[in-house]
């Protein structure tokens, strides 16, 4: 839906992360978050672990946690 006249309207871009627990299942999910274009990737990665928390019932496996930014769209 178009902004009125008069008011800026911001795109958000989404950013695809890849997530990793170290159990001995070694865990791994792929989530969407929305990001802006100045957005820095702790940013993006903290959205993507808290997002991530929520899905899952508000806790996560105990583990070393790895992510990486897997693709960025603005």
């Amino acid at each position: 839906m178009p902004a009125p006249p008069g008011i800026k309207q911001e795109v958000m871009g989404k950013a695809i992360v890849k997530l990793n627990i170290a159990t001995y299942a070694f865990e791994e999910y792929i989530v969407e978050v929305p990001c802006e274009k100045d957005d820095v990737d702790e940013v993006i990665i903290s959205r993507a672990w808290k997002k991530l928390k929520q899905e899952e019932g508000g806790s996560l496996p105990y583990g070393h946690r790895s992510s990486e930014i897997i693709k960025r769209t603005e």
